[in-house]
C-alpha cells in the first residue's frame, strides 16, 4: 500500500467528543445533534473522526463531526482544532474491517523511517478517518474511508548537540551585542568544553554559574535586554506552537472564542484566567522524567541548586512573543516565580 502524501491547512471540526471504545455511540450523538441544530457554516460534505491515543494499547479518545468555517457554532457543539500538517493518506475498505490495513500502514512507516516520522498532537498519537464521497456504507465492498497519518520529514543532518550549542552561541552573541566582547568572553568561559562534554548536569551547573557571572558584571537593564533578545530568537526557531495558536485565532470568530478554545500545549502546562489577565504555569517536574526547566541548557539542574531569575527573562520574552503573535497584537508578560529559582512551578502573568 503506497499512500498519497498530502498537505492540509489548519481547520476546525465541530462535533462531539467521546471515548475511543464508544465510536458508534459518539457518532449517534453527533447525528442527533446535527438534526436538531444543523450547522450553518459547514465546509464541504466530508465527515471526520479524529482518534487520539497515548499508545498502541489505549483506545484513547475521539472527536467526530464536520469542518466548519469558524467558531461561530451552537454551544452544544464541541470545537476541535486541527493545525496545518502533512499526512500520508491511506485507504481503508470497511467491508474488510477497519483494522485490516493497520499492518500495511505500520510497514510503510517502518520502511520510510529515514524520510518521515509520525507526528504527534499535544504529545499524543493521532489519526483522522475521512468519510467523503468514497464512503458508500460499511458493507459495500467498493466503499473507501480515507485514513490520514500525520507525518513530518526527518532531517538527516540533525545533530542533537545543536539544541545546546545553538542557544549557547546565541547567548554569547547577545552578550557581545549589548555588553561587549570582553564581557561575553568572561561570562561564557569554558563554553566549548561544556558543549564537547555532552553532560546535561555539568552543562546545567555551568549555565547557572555563567548567569551568576552575568549578574556580577552587567547591570539589570542590560541583562534583561540580553535575555529578552535570546527569548525572541528562541521563539523564532521554535515557532510551531505559536504558529498553531495563530492559525486557531484566525479560525475563531472572536478573541474570546480563541481564549476559550486554547488548550495547554502538552503535559506540565496549564492556564488560569482572571478577567483581562491570563496566568500561564509551567510545571517541568511533571513532564516525562521530570525536569527543572523546559530549556535544554538548564533542564538538568540538580535539586538543591537554584539559578538566578535573570535566566528566566528569556522564557518571559519567549512567552510574550508567543501570545503577541497568536493574538496579532502586542501583549505584555510579567515574570512571576520560576522552577529553577526554587519554586514548584513557573508563573507567567499575561496582560491581555
Amino acid at each position: 500500500m503506497e499512500p498519497k502524501i498530502i498537505t492540509k491547512e489548519a481547520f476546525l471540526i465541530a462535533g462531539v467528543a467521546g471515548s475511543g471504545d464508544e465510536t458508534a455511540k459518539v457518532w449517534q450523538t453527533y447525528m442527533k445533534l446535527e438534526k436538531m441544530n444543523p450547522l450553518k457554516n459547514q465546509v464541504g460534505e466530508a465527515g471526520y473522526e479524529v482518534r487520539m491515543y497515548p499508545g498502541e494499547e489505549s483506545m484513547g479518545k475521539i472527536h467526530v463531526g464536520v469542518q466548519v468555517k469558524d467558531s461561530n457554532v451552537p454551544k452544544e457543539y464541541k470545537l476541535f482544532f486541527m493545525p496545518a500538517a502533512t499526512y500520508a493518506e491511506f485507504e481503508i475498505y470497511p467491508a474488510k474491517g477497519y483494522e485490516s490495513s493497520n499492518a500495511e500502514m505500520s510497514k510503510w512507516l517502518e520502511d520510510n523511517t529515514g524520510t518521515y516520522k509520525e507526528a504527534l498532537l499535544d504529545g499524543l498519537h493521532f489519526g483522522i478517518e475521512v468519510y467523503d464521497k468514497r464512503f458508500k456504507g460499511n458493507d459495500n465492498p467498493e466503499s473507501v474511508v480515507g485514513f490520514l497519518v500525520p507525518i513530518v520529514k526527518v532531517d538527516p543532518n540533525f545533530d542533537i548537540m545543536q539544541t545546546v550549542s545553538g542557544p549557547m552561541n546565541e547567548l554569547a552573541g547577545r552578550i557581545g551585542q549589548f555588553a561587549g566582547e570582553d564581557v561575553s568572553k568572561k561570562v561564557m568561559r569554558g563554553k566549548d568544553g561544556i558543549i564537547a562534554a555532552k553532560d546535561p548536569v555539568k552543562g546545567a551547573l555551568w549555565m547557572k554559574e555563567a548567569i551568576d557571572r552575568l549578574d556580577t558584571l552587567i547591570d539589570k537593564d542590560t541583562r534583561q535586554q540580553i535575555m529578552t533578545a535570546c527569548g525572541c530568537s528562541c521563539n523564532k526557531v521554535n515557532h510551531k506552537d505559536s504558529e498553531e495558536a495563530r492559525q486557531l485565532r484566525m479560525l475563531c470568530a472572536s478573541e474570546e472564542d480563541f481564549l476559550a478554545m486554547m488548550e495547554p500545549p502538552g503535559n506540565g502546562v496549564r492556564y488560569e484566567r482572571e478577567g483581562k489577565t491570563l496566568f500561564q504555569y509551567y510545571t517541568p517536574g511533571k513532564y516525562k522524567q521530570g525536569l527543572r526547566c523546559y530549556c535544554s541548557l538548564i533542564n538538568a539542574l540538580p535539586k538543591g541548586f537554584n539559578a538566578s531569575p535573570t535566566y528566566c527573562q528569556c522564557a518571559r520574552a519567549f512567552t510574550e512573543q508567543h501570545w503577541s503573535y497568536a493574538l496579532g497584537r502586542p501583549v505584555k508578560v510579567e515574570l512571576g516565580e520560576t522552577a529553577i529559582t526554587g519554586a514548584e512551578e513557573c508563573k507567567f502573568i499575561i496582560h491581555l
